[in-house]
């Protein structure tokens, strides 16, 4: 008698984890060269900025693009790897590997998250909770 063993593919997630409560809010599938994002209302400069982020070959999180209409605190203000401008938007390129993305969203600004067709609301249910965005496999 033979016997075969199927070993099980890997499925990949991307996550809006809640920490604190040890709770996943949302979560998505995920293939190398997905693009996601969030989007939020600047507290200070009340400009919008988008950050937008790929999944690598490895299943990493890569940041790559900051879109922002103004520069001013805790707004990039340094010139990256690239900058070009599209939209009323500047845009810094800039590739870099993150872990995970830690973000506290506020009810007093829009705060959305965008992967595919789906968007999240950040600003809503989710106002005053510690946010973690993250990759994982199951």
């Amino acid at each position: 008698m033979i016997l075969t063993f199927f070993q099980q593919k890997q499925a990949y997630f991307l996550q809006i984890y809640l920490p604190y409560e040890d709770e996943v809010y949302f979560e998505t599938e995920v293939t190398v060269n997905d693009v996601f994002y969030h989007e939020y209302i600047h507290s200070v400069e009340l400009s919008p900025v988008r950050e937008y982020y790929k999944i690598n070959e490895q299943y990493q999180m890569v940041a790559t693009e900051s879109w922002t209409q103004s520069f001013g605190a805790g707004l990039p203000y340094e010139a990256k790897d690239e900058l070009e401008m599209k939209d009323g938007f500047i845009i810094i390129k800039q590739e870099r590997l993150i872990e995970h993305l830690n973000i506290l969203p506020s009810h007093l600004f829009p705060h959305s998250f965008h992967v595919g067709e789906e968007t999240v609301d950040l600003s809503g249910e989710l106002n005053g909770e510690r946010l973690r965005i993250r990759v994982i496999t199951k």
